[in-house]
């Protein structure tokens, strides 16, 4: 069923996937961001409006839709600064749930993050475990889902609080700057460096899910809309470890390079990689641990192509 969808944040890495992804599913895009560009508009093939989700201001729009997609959260780098974080995940969300509440949005999705259960996860993780922020980033995500729960118990809304396990993927648009994320952080340094140097062991196990892989959560989502506030976690069945990401960077570094990519590791820590099950409600949806391997490798592919294209 077609809908008209809110998105903030569409100069960002998960922003700009879902709002391409959901006018390719034949949705209606209302596409918002900070600092809107022709250069982002033709990226997106969306019109994009100015909306700073820290100024009041720019939120006064009349603006009408089905469900409202609050992306413009505090990233990793945001993150560093503790005070903008909280100040973006906290304010800037309550700015985002007023709008859904003046232009009468009933439905809100906001994107938070696994890591609210923590860094170095272990065990069976599942929407019922407890919260466990070891860094800012959770901390930040956390308490934006607390500002959504407590509109959501004030004022009726539903919110689906999306927490999605490591994230990756090609940037949509050049106003994407995540370079701290793996594999697009190693794929940069091969360029740039002609090897990979890794400060610890690579044991440490990590669940990827690809852009495409959390806007196909969410237009699912969107269609299967919960009442209240409920968690969804968005991941993979794909469980992997940073060095063996390392060794798939250094496999198609030779494909496309012909040069081998030496690769380094500093420290022999940890020692062992640590080991958890990721359980979501989007069980059903989830593509098979194969699928994924594979899609990891086209991504990495088209990396390369991605930095290289780049001036």
């Amino acid at each position: 069923m077609k809908q008209r969808l809110l998105i903030t944040g569409v100069s960002g890495f998960i922003g700009s996937r879902l709002a391409i992804r959901c006018r390719e599913a034949g949705h209606e895009v209302i596409a918002t961001a900070r600092q809107p560009s022709a250069e982002l508009e033709a990226a997106l093939g969306l019109k994009v409006h100015a909306l700073d989700v820290l100024d009041p201001a720019t939120i006064d729009h009349p603006w009408e839709a089905d469900a409202l997609l609050h992306c413009a959260t505090a990233n990793d780098i945001v993150s560093r600064d503790f005070a903008a974080g909280v100040q973006l995940s906290v304010n800037g969300t309550r700015h985002v749930l007023e709008l859904a509440l003046q232009r009468r949005i009933p439905r809100v999705i906001f994107f938070s993050t696994l890591q609210v259960y923590g860094t170095e996860l272990e065990g069976t993780i599942t929407e019922d475990t407890p919260p466990h922020c070891e860094s800012p980033y959770g901390l930040n995500h956390l308490l934006g889902e607390e500002v959504c729960r407590l509109y959501a118990h004030k004022h009726g809304l539903n919110v689906a609080l999306l927490r999605p396990a490591n994230v990756y993927g090609v940037p949509d648009a050049l106003t994407v700057n995540r370079a701290t994320l793996v594999p697009m952080c190693f794929v940069k340094t091969a360029l740039a460096t002609g090897k990979l140097t890794l400060h610890s062991s690579g044991q440490q196990q990590r669940n990827f899910v690809s852009t495409d892989e959390v806007a196909n959560a969410c237009l699912h989502v969107l269609q299967h809309f919960p009442s209240g506030a409920q968690v969804i976690n968005v991941g993979s069945n794909w469980l992997t470890s940073i060095r063996h990401i390392a060794s798939l960077v250094a496999q198609v570094h030779e494909e496309i390079t012909g040069q081998p990519l030496p690769v380094e590791f500093l420290s022999d820590q940890p020692l062992h990689g640590n080991q958890f099950l990721l359980g979501s409600r989007l069980a059903s949806i989830i593509q098979p641990a194969e699928a994924s391997a594979t899609h990891m490798l086209e991504v990495i592919r088209r990396l390369y192509a991605h930095f290289q294209s780049i001036p």
